[in-house]
């Protein structure tokens, strides 16, 4: 086994929250590794989906749209 610590610093309130929602899990390793094959994945919450390409590519329309 292998074995990869998370270190919390109670004295930062963002790390006290964080380390309060971890407490709530029972896995906390399985809970981690769940968290990590999700970035893998490229999957997270509240993030919105990649931008393809096409969407990338300005309009041309819309952007001459006001100077016509």
């Amino acid at each position: 086994m292998i074995i990869k610590s998370v270190a919390f610093n109670p004295e930062d309130p963002d790390q006290q929250a964080l380390l309060a929602h971890a407490h709530l899990r029972t896995n906390f390793s399985g809970y981690v590794k769940r968290l990590i094959q999700r970035d893998m994945e490229g999957v997270a919450r509240n993030t919105p989906p990649p931008i393809s390409e096409y969407e990338k590519t300005p309009n041309l329309q819309e952007l001459v749209r006001g100077l016509i």
